[in-house]
């Protein structure tokens, strides 16, 4: 998540599976393998593997989009809808490694600033310039997207009441300026995921950078040490993030206006897949089996880490559970509602990402 003053089909596993470490070519459960292999696994068959999924993600959201703004019909909001969080959950896992060029090509920005200028979104919607891809191109990040799709998509936020896909269709049908919007939004968007993967591949490629750290084939990294002080620093820093930003410091101020994602409820997927993200990292893979080749592999203390990412991921998924009723909340009605039983599921998740936060640390260091 880029932050910005003034203030402060995809469906991942929904719980971790673990396994005992699967023996590689070379090595065997009770030998750790060489950093240079975990490098380079974790650089070639999980950070950018994971770039090229998103990439695809958001292609398809980009065809979705087009084909609202052609017909606005519910079955096409749905569609756009599932597209947007498929896409979004490839994001949200890929906050855990935001270095390289999501952060020096500014992609990140362009892609996931929030919160979003709503103010100024609207003034570009009701005005008579034309939107079309180079206009958006040049738009600053707090009006473009994921969110910016995002509130076009459902148009309020969750405390507000929910927009059904009719409602949304009969709104965009009625206002072909948030069709073509929302179409040239979808294209920018796949344009950086895209140029992000691209950027992971190749000889000359990021992968490589990062997996062949300490030889004369990376002009980034000089040594192993600041390649794997760089996969450290990804994980330690969004597990910091989640739980001092996304959960702490709603729950503190009761403040909603930096609840990320409220128009689509998907605020505890978002964290969840933060979580999931570091598990990529940790076990080497994008399917929460250890390939014996992820950060794990050499770290002291591994089941440690193993249990804290269990227990996060279960205290994060009680969010918003409503004891003796169906359904349960989402992240800013758990915040709105400022109810006992909510306000300890919402701390009882803090303290676990900082226990993981804490676990990884030790473990990595």
């Amino acid at each position: 998540m880029s932050i910005h003053v003034p203030m402060h089909g995809l469906v991942l596993a929904s719980a971790f599976i673990l396994v005992a470490p699967v023996a590689q070519a070379g090595t065997t459960a009770s030998t750790a393998p060489d950093t240079k292999v975990v490098l380079e696994h974790v650089a070639t068959d999980v950070i950018a593997r994971n770039y090229r999924r998103l990439a695809g993600a958001t292609d398809r959201l980009a065809d979705r989009l087009a084909a609202l703004e052609r017909e606005p019909l519910p079955g096409n909001v749905i569609s756009a809808r599932e597209a947007w969080r498929s896409a979004r959950a490839y994001w949200e896992t890929g906050e855990a490694h935001l270095f390289g060029p999501v952060d020096t090509d500014g992609h990140d920005p362009a892609m996931d600033s929030w919160p979003l200028d709503q103010q100024e979104l609207a003034g570009l919607l009701s005005g008579d310039a034309a939107i079309d891809a180079e206009t958006v191109a040049g738009l600053d990040g707090d009006l473009k997207g994921f969110h910016a799709i995002e509130y076009l998509l459902w148009h309020s936020a969750v405390v507000d009441g929910r927009e059904s896909a009719q409602a949304a269709a009969e709104r965009l049908a009625a206002s072909p300026r948030q069709r073509a919007m929302l179409a040239a939004l979808g294209g920018d968007l796949h344009s950086h995921a895209r140029a992000m993967a691209e950027a992971w591949q190749g000889d000359q490629g990021y992968a490589v950078q990062l997996a062949r750290a300490g030889t004369p084939e990376s002009r980034l990294y000089p040594g192993q040490k600041g390649a794997l002080q760089e996969l450290t620093e990804g994980v330690d820093g969004i597990a910091d993030e989640l739980a001092a930003a996304k959960l702490g410091e709603p729950l503190i101020s009761g403040r909603l206006d930096g609840v990320e994602s409220p128009y689509s409820r998907n605020t505890r997927a978002d964290m969840r897949f933060n979580v999931e993200g570091i598990r990529n990292l940790w076990f080497g893979s994008l399917d929460g089996i250890d390939s014996g080749l992820g950060l794990r592999a050499l770290a002291s203390d591994p089941s440690g880490v193993d249990r804290a990412l269990l227990a996060a991921e279960g205290h994060l998924a009680a969010i918003g559970e409503v004891d003796a009723k169906e359904g349960r909340l989402a992240f800013a009605e758990a915040i709105a509602s400022d109810a006992p039983a909510q306000r300890a599921r919402i701390e009882a998740a803090v303290a676990a990402v900082r226990d993981l936060q804490d676990r990884l640390n030790k473990a990595l260091h």
